[in-house]
């Protein structure tokens, strides 16, 4: 086998490779971009979900200082409350006694 039947030889078997690995690629590329495309949306989603539990909690945490702070109000309001029927009992029995 002379050197000009390899060289042509090797471009022959090279050749069949490119068009067999294109045909390859043209049946199951397609497959492989929509599985790739199907797991960059996943991973879009599970961003949002992130980003929607962070603010659920920034949000819970808000609720639980709102509803610290009301409870507060109301026990502030019962002892007024408290003080001022206890003061308005005690002044009526002053001036019963008198």
């Amino acid at each position: 086998m002379d050197p000009f039947s390899m060289v042509v030889a090797i471009v022959f078997l090279g050749c069949g490779t490119g068009i067999i690995t294109t045909f390859i690629d043209k049946a199951f590329g397609t497959k492989q971009k929509q599985a790739q495309l199907e797991a960059k949306m996943a991973q879009d989603h599970v961003r949002i979900l992130e980003s929607q539990l962070v603010e659920a909690h920034r949000h819970n945490d808000q609720l639980q200082k709102q509803l610290e702070w009301h409870t507060k109000m109301l026990e502030t309001q019962d002892r007024l409350m408290k003080q001022l029927t206890d003061g308005t009992t005690t002044e009526r029995a002053a001036v019963s006694r008198t």
